[in-house]
């Protein structure tokens, strides 16, 4: 079910008011997803659908963001080992680069503003034309039935997605290893081999599932709660992708220095 938020009382407590409620209505999807599984009220036909859509509009401009992310990074790599004579270990520095940070983060980001504003705006146009308060009034679960696919089918996409994303970056720092710097391609892998851990491969993976969940989550809360017409709506798609942006940067934050204080680091770069 949901809930209207109260009018503006003051900037400070309606950003508490709406955290509060945000915090909520996440605890309350999550539950909803988990508790539609185990009941096998999941929407498969919905979730597939979703997965369909979401994977459509975020693959295409994912890859073609990594693409000049992962070139940039083997230039910027490649001078800085090439001054200090160590080009041979760029391998090592692209897996600690792409595979465990810029994979999940670029995934994160095409989750947020793509994929999650065309959510949010699905769901916002259905709020305004009242057709979540028809559904609500006919007894359906609005949780179960719009937002739990939804997520799931983030999570799906954003694992893929994921995977993806660090085979484009990994390929596009190996080839202008090779064919720009001419530098042995056995020097590349090995070194990528040597630094490059599944267990950083994992970690991004799940980043990636835990980041589409948030950016889904948010862009959830802000489609059914929307009011004032087309341009709430418009309103509501900026605030969700800013939401989503801040609340990927803090969570990779946190993850990452969780990750490195319990996974000891493989040699020294």
């Amino acid at each position: 079910m949901t809930f209207e938020l109260p009018r503006s009382t003051g900037p400070l407590r309606d950003l508490a008011v709406e955290a509060g409620h945000t915090l909520g209505f996440a605890l309350q999807s999550i539950g909803g997803l988990v508790m539609a599984i185990l009941r096998l009220r999941l929407s498969l036909t919905e979730t597939l659908n979703q997965i369909v859509f979401i994977g459509r509009v975020s693959t295409g401009p994912s890859l073609l963001l990594m693409l000049p992310v992962g070139v940039f990074i083997a230039v910027s790599v490649g001078e800085l080992a090439g001054r200090i004579g160590a080009g041979g270990y760029s391998g090592a520095v692209v897996a600690f680069i792409i595979v465990g940070q810029a994979s999940a983060l670029v995934c994160a980001l095409m989750m947020a503003g793509v994929a999650g504003s065309a959510i949010c705006t699905d769901l916002g146009s259905r709020k305004i034309r009242e057709e979540v308060d028809a559904l609500e009034v006919m007894g359906v679960n609005i949780i179960e039935r719009l937002v739990a696919p939804r997520i799931a089918a983030a999570i799906v996409v954003a694992v893929v997605l994921a995977s993806l994303i660090t085979v484009t970056g990994v390929g596009a720092c190996y080839l202008y290893h090779i064919y720009v710097q001419h530098l042995p391609a056995g020097a590349f892998m090995t070194t990528f081999s040597q630094y490059g851990r599944a267990s950083d491969f994992v970690t991004a993976l799940v980043k990636a599932a835990l980041f589409g969940m948030l950016s889904t989550i948010v862009a959830c809360f802000k489609g059914l709660h929307a009011r004032g017409g087309p341009r709430g709506v418009a309103d509501a798609v900026n605030e969700a992708v800013v939401i989503a942006f801040a609340l990927v940067f803090i969570f990779n934050t946190v993850l990452s220095q969780l990750y490195t204080m319990i996974v000891p680091a493989v040699g020294a770069y």
